[in-house]
């Protein structure tokens, strides 16, 4: 059973009364089912399994109160201890939460060994843009043999640098396999959307990338990650509407 309560209720917009802070004891979770930014944080509650509640943002017409959550007005933000502390930023909630709770610390405790899988999360980092370019080249075929091959790249880097079974270097995954997840699902899900989509949608992300192909295969099968992410037929639809600019957040409920 999920830790997650509330992953799939519709979306708080400019207008709607703030809730009541979390009770004591109890996390909450700000986030947007289909952001991927937002998903570390649920991926990471869910593995760790600390009960969480999650509240839905409209992120086109926030509510005014949230900015006293994220001063940004993005998600995620993590919230608790009744409404008094608040944790902004999908990298530094996963380390915020090993650090509240060592006992299932997943992001090495080691100086060293932190410090490697936080540069090698950043070398993946070129996964992200390229998705969002693919996403642009759909409306815009002018560029879309550029942004095609700069998503190559980005696979291609990432399959380079899966050195082993999975980025945390050990038998399981960690710290880098469970923040660097949500983008590559993404493009997942556009491989589903364009037909002359450069990565396979059949054995995702195709043969050209075994390593990334077998590791996308177990991470999507962990039950923790699966709680923290949308099926594959709302994914495609609300990047349907997404890539239109009438982006659906409470697509499918």
């Amino acid at each position: 059973m999920s830790v997650l309560a509330g992953v799939n209720t519709k979306v708080l917009k400019n207008g709607d009364a703030a809730p009541s802070p979390p009770a004591a004891g109890t996390f909450r979770i700000y986030n947007m089912r289909f952001c991927p930014w937002a998903q570390r944080a649920l991926i990471y509650a869910s593995v760790k399994h600390i009960p969480s509640e999650v509240i839905n943002i409209h992120l086109k017409e926030k509510p005014d109160w949230y900015f006293s959550k994220h001063y940004k007005g993005q998600v995620p933000a993590l919230e608790h201890d009744e409404g008094k502390k608040h944790v902004i930023e999908s990298a530094h909630i996963p380390e915020y939460l090993d650090d509240l709770f060592p006992e299932t610390r997943i992001l090495p405790s080691d100086p060293y060994e932190k410090v490697k899988q936080k540069l090698l999360l950043e070398r993946l980092g070129a996964v992200a843009p390229a998705f969002y370019g693919a996403v642009q080249a759909a409306s815009n075929p002018a560029v879309r043999e550029e942004k095609y091959a700069e998503l190559v790249k980005a696979f291609e880097q990432a399959e380079n640098l899966l050195t082993s079974d999975f980025y945390s270097g050990n038998s399981k995954p960690g710290f880098v396999d469970y923040l660097i997840f949500p983008n590559i699902q993404r493009s997942f899900w556009l491989s589903h959307i364009l037909k002359d989509f450069p990565l396979s949608s059949t054995s995702f992300p195709g043969p050209n990338y075994p390593k990334l192909t077998k590791w996308y295969k177990t991470l999507e099968s962990i039950p923790e990650v699966a709680a923290a992410s949308q099926p594959i037929e709302a994914g495609v639809g609300f990047f349907k509407d997404y890539m239109t600019g009438t982006p659906n957040y409470d697509y499918g409920l």
